[in-house]
């Protein structure tokens, strides 16, 4: 590859149409964290992340065969430390060397958002100045002109985004389907054939009952997960008292563990009460599946009001009002606090074999995303665990 591309400040990249990566510049390995040409001789797939891998073969690949090219494709890659970057890509499909291969180009846009906000800020701003001043008339109306062309933008960012929700969805239901099936024929086969297998095919059948279970499991939660994106649940008057008690008898109820909980008084604030206990069922539910063996789970929960800042990606602008300041703690195994980010992540845990989907503690941040807030946690191995929540009384 020429110099100037492999240190162009973009990342570059081809591959063939079986998937496989025959080029790919510095800036691209940088990026994701890999050495100069370890990526080359790789899977397309595996720059990643799961949502983009599903969008890339039934959406973007296509495109790109059908009209030989792809512009302002946003997509999130995966990082060789399991960081999700935000990207818009670029691509065209050419002939080489007797061949077909597909060129594609990205810039990161891990600001996007934060740029967004400023520049709507900014033409707030710049309205309440400019009213009834005649000299800076036509500084707003090229204000105006680029506030425009930036809708434009976002609403093809917000398209897409949709787009991929709706595949998300569209793949979770679509796959439950098959799975069932393929549970239920191997529950039936068990039933009446199993006789007639040998110990190692009985053995296989198990197999195939115990992974299709673990799938249906996963694709039911990647689902719930899936539907924290609906916007139409209405806002409500929710008590998080009320929501904290009905959380813990479903915890109870599906678990057969009991727990012991106390819990100062809770507020009512503006929330989705769907969401709402969500969020606490995961979290009483994450503390009975990391619960020390041979002791109860023990559970309390404190909170205070106080003034907090509004803005969050926006730095440098303040709106205090007033918030729910929640401090949840178990007795529970506990975790090394080097990965108090991680946890977070969908489809991520620390430990392989332990129960769940790996998706619980991502539903807990997106709900409270949802709300306008925010969670931390804090955690040692063998001293339990501690979250930090903060959500506004008012949305």
């Amino acid at each position: 590859m020429e110099e100037p591309l492999n240190t162009a400040p973009c990342g570059f990249f081809t591959f063939t149409d079986d998937g496989t990566l025959v080029a790919a510049n510095d800036t691209l390995a940088g990026m994701l964290g890999y050495a100069s040409g370890e990526l080359v001789g790789g899977r397309v797939e595996s720059l990643l992340t799961l949502a983009s891998r599903m969008f890339y073969q039934t959406h973007l690949f296509p495109m790109i065969r059908m009209q030989g090219k792809a512009e302002e494709i946003f997509l999130s890659l995966r990082s060789r430390s399991g960081e999700s970057i935000p990207v818009l890509l670029n691509a065209v499909r050419k002939e080489q060397e007797g061949g077909v291969v597909n060129q594609c180009a990205l810039i990161p846009v891990r600001n996007r958002g934060k740029y967004e906000d400023e520049l709507l800020a900014a033409k707030r701003m710049a309205e309440e100045a400019l009213r009834g001043n005649e000299e800076l008339i036509r500084a707003r109306e090229e204000l105006e002109l680029h506030a425009r062309e930036l809708d434009q933008k976002i609403s093809r960012l917000e398209q897409k985004n949709q787009e991929l929700t709706r595949l998300s969805t569209i793949l979770s239901h679509d796959l439950r389907e098959p799975i069932r099936k393929l549970s239920m024929f191997s529950s039936l086969f068990t039933q009446q054939d199993r006789q007639v297998l040998s110990a190692t095919g009985q053995r296989s059948l198990d197999r195939i009952k115990v992974q299709s279970a673990r799938m249906e499991q996963l694709v039911m939660a990647l689902q719930e997960f899936v539907s924290l994106d609906d916007t139409h649940e209405p806002l409500d008057e929710v008590s998080l008292g009320d929501v904290v008690d009905s959380a813990r008898q479903l915890v109870t109820e599906r678990t057969g563990t009991m727990m012991e909980l106390h819990s100062e008084q809770l507020p009512v604030l503006q929330g989705r009460r769907r969401q709402l206990m969500m969020l606490f069922f995961q979290l009483l539910d994450n503390s009975v599946k990391f619960r020390r063996p041979e002791e109860e789970p023990r559970i309390g929960i404190e909170c205070c009001l106080l003034q907090h800042n509004t803005y969050r990606a926006n730095t440098g602008r303040y709106h205090y009002t007033d918030f729910a300041r929640i401090i949840y703690a178990d007795n529970g195994m506990g975790f090394d606090n080097r990965y108090s980010d991680y946890v977070f992540e969908a489809l991520k845990k620390l430990d392989p074999n332990s129960p769940g989907q790996g998706i619980g503690l991502a539903i807990c941040r997106k709900v409270v995303e949802n709300h306008n807030g925010s969670i931390s946690v804090e955690s040692e191995p063998g001293r339990g665990t501690r979250f930090t929540l903060l959500l506004p009384l008012r949305q």
